[in-house]
């Protein structure tokens, strides 16, 4: 576990593949963030499947967007418009925030998909460092609640 560029380490974690299967896997990321903090220790929790799906959703809702052109459908009778996908994400994203709420939904994106880490986070919403750890875990049981990991 040498660091690499920007503090990263790399830590070994089970992935569950299917119900009865998980696979070993090597993760690099820096202490501190979401996965370092869930990933690590065995096998991953309820909160840190919470928090990948959540992830999962936010980047296939903002893959593209809505206006960009289709460059595979030059021509041809395609349809080309926001892909059925991208619009189902978007629904679920557009649920989880109004059950979890707006400034926990923030504080998600920051944490699970940006990769910031609770200690940059704390700063920048003006918490000290163990408050916003804290915080961060009960705004990972909302998104665990949600997504009906708990």
């Amino acid at each position: 576990m040498t660091p690499g560029y920007d503090g990263a380490v790399e830590i070994d974690t089970h992935v569950r593949i299917t119900a009865t299967r998980s696979e070993a896997r090597s993760l690099r990321c820096r202490p501190g963030t979401f996965s370092w903090r869930y990933a690590r220790d065995g096998a991953p929790t309820a909160l840190y499947h919470a928090g990948c799906d959540f992830a999962i959703l936010w980047e296939k809702a903002g893959t593209a967007s809505a206006s960009s052109p289709d460059l595979g459908a030059v021509g041809g009778g395609m349809w080309r418009g926001v892909q059925v996908g991208r619009l189902e994400a978007m629904d679920k994203i557009d649920a989880a925030r109004k059950d979890i709420g707006r400034w926990a939904t923030a504080r998600l994106v920051d944490y699970c998909v940006m990769g910031s880490t609770a200690s940059d986070m704390a700063t920048k919403y003006g918490y000290d460092d163990r408050h916003m750890a804290i915080i961060l875990n009960e705004d990972l049981k909302a998104c665990a609640l949600h997504f009906e990991y708990l």
